[in-house]
Order: C-alpha cells, then sequence, then structure tokens
C-alpha cells in the first residue's frame, strides 16, 4: 500500500469535513443525474459537496450562490463536456457567469489545485475549456475508467496523495 501524505489545509479542524462546489451545465437530465450522483457518492464518502439541485429554491439570488460557494469552498470540481467548453469559451449562461468568478479567484490567490477539472464525457480536447487546459484532470468519462478516477479524485480531496518513497542513501563504495 502507498504511503500516504495529509496534503489538507492546516487550518481544519480534523472533525471538519471538506467543503467543494460543483460547477457544471444543465446539458440534460441524464447529466444532471450523473452530477447528483456523484455529489451523492462524495457526501457518503464525508465531503460536503455544494449542488445546486439541493440547494438553490424559487426566488434565491443564483450569481451569491454561485460567488459564495466557488470563494468558499476548498475545491470546485469543474464538470467537463462539449456543453459546458463552449459555455465556458464563451462565458455564456451560469458557467461563463461561474468561470469569471474563477478565473479572477485564479489570478489574485496561489492555491491553483483548488480548481480540479473532471472529464464526463467527450475527449480532454473538446470538453476542456481553454483556461484549465495544461491543467491535470480526473477523467470519469466511460464506466471502464470511472472508478479508478473517482478514487483518485476522492484521494486528493482528502489530501491523501501517495507520497515518494525516501532515497536510499547511496553506500561510499559506490
Amino acid at each position: 500500500m502507498d504511503k500516504m501524505q495529509d496534503t489538507t489545509d492546516e487550518n481544519r479542524v480534523d472533525n471538519e469535513n471538506i467543503r467543494i462546489f460543483i460547477s457544471y451545465s444543465w446539458d440534460n437530465e441524464n447529466h444532471k443525474q450523473w452530477v447528483k450522483s456523484l455529489a451523492e457518492r462524495l457526501r457518503n464518502d464525508g465531503i460536503e459537496a455544494i449542488l445546486d439541485q439541493w440547494e438553490l429554491a424559487p426566488g434565491d439570488q443564483v450569481p451569491h450562490f454561485m460567488e459564495k460557494n466557488i470563494r468558499e469552498s476548498d475545491h470546485v470540481l469543474i464538470i467537463c463536456t462539449s456543453s459546458y467548453c463552449e459555455k465556458s469559451n464563451n462565458r455564456r449562461d451560469g458557467v461563463g457567469y461561474e468561470d469569471n468568478v474563477m478565473t479572477a479567484e485564479v489570478c489574485q490567490k496561489e492555491n491553483h489545485r483548488k480548481f480540479i477539472p473532471v472529464l464526463a464525457k467527450g475527449s480532454r480536447a473538446e470538453a476542456i475549456p481553454s483556461w484549465l487546459n495544461g491543467k491535470y484532470y480526473l477523467d470519469l468519462s466511460t464506466n471502464e475508467i470511472y472508478e479508478r478516477g473517482y478514487l483518485e479524485l476522492k484521494r486528493t480531496l482528502l489530501g491523501e496523495r501517495p507520497t515518494a518513497p525516501p532515497v536510499r542513501r547511496r553506500s561510499a563504495n559506490g
């Protein structure tokens, strides 16, 4: 088993859950359900996943909801599809608004690992927005690789990333 290193925020109280916000586009009902299932599984694993489907009610201020949760979350999962990418790159709809908030935070703060692209459908080239190009992303786009990607996501969010083994000291004889 890999040695794991706790990389969570040092100021976090041990029993406080990691809080994540999920940014996604409402491509269709199946996609909304896929995102909801991901959020439910994260919550079941002790991660406080914030999802508009649970939090927003008629009359709520949607921009305030987006801003507050992007700002106050430990991480933002960006669920990438071709529809999300198109809206992001053209700064359209709620996705475009959220991306403006996220890119502003990237420019102002040092925590670049806060924003985690998750490939839900399609290829990297068609689904990852231009402002996320070059970021390490997690691929959950097919049933065959979903579980491996989910486990890496969970370990990342919980600060349980693997660490390299110690370097063996060389002997004087070579």
